[in-house]
């Protein structure tokens, strides 16, 4: 049998540690991720002795200095990147995962693999974005650091209630 007497002065002390535990989460709004500032960049790559529209989205974060991509064609979507800011510029690189294996397909339909193949040499991809004109330029690098292709874009900042909001 339990002594109510004995237990009916911590009650509500528990009861008042759970009210304040409660209240100070009530209290802070939720938010997922707080971005500082967004960069909506549209231009060209320069790649071979072609040309192509690059698009790039980024999100990026005060605190811990990560940039989010959030749409592109150049860059895998969802990317992190930590970016460097100066007084210049913002800088940041993405290291693209090396790929030793390709698989081709025969005449018949049967795989045929590769070992490193030319067009995956794709190792690093550099972009400094100016502050004070937003733009941005990259270079495309392999692994023995020669330039693959170069990014030119002009990025214009938003803020977090000019994005569009999600419909789903």
């Amino acid at each position: 049998m339990i002594d109510a007497r004995r237990h009916a002065g911590r009650r509500p002390a528990l009861a008042r540690l759970l009210a304040v535990a409660l209240f100070g989460l009530a209290a802070v709004p939720a938010q997922a991720q707080m971005f500082h500032l967004y960069l909506n960049c549209k231009g060209k790559v320069a790649a071979g002795k072609g040309t192509f529209d690059a698009q790039l989205d980024l999100a990026m974060r005060d605190n811990n200095q990560t940039a989010l991509v959030q749409g592109s064609n150049v860059l895998p979507v969802g990317e992190r990147m930590r970016y460097v800011p100066t007084q210049q510029a913002y800088t940041m690189t993405f290291s693209a995962p090396l790929r030793t294996v390709v698989a081709y397909r025969s005449w018949w339909g049967g795989p045929i693999f590769t070992w490193y193949p030319p067009l995956t040499k794709l190792a690093q991809v550099r972009l400094a974005i100016d502050r004070q004109t937003g733009q941005l330029t990259g270079q495309m690098l392999n692994v023995e650091q020669d330039v693959l292709g170069t990014l030119a874009m002009q990025c214009t900042p938003s803020r977090d209630e000019d994005q569009p909001q999600p419909r789903f």
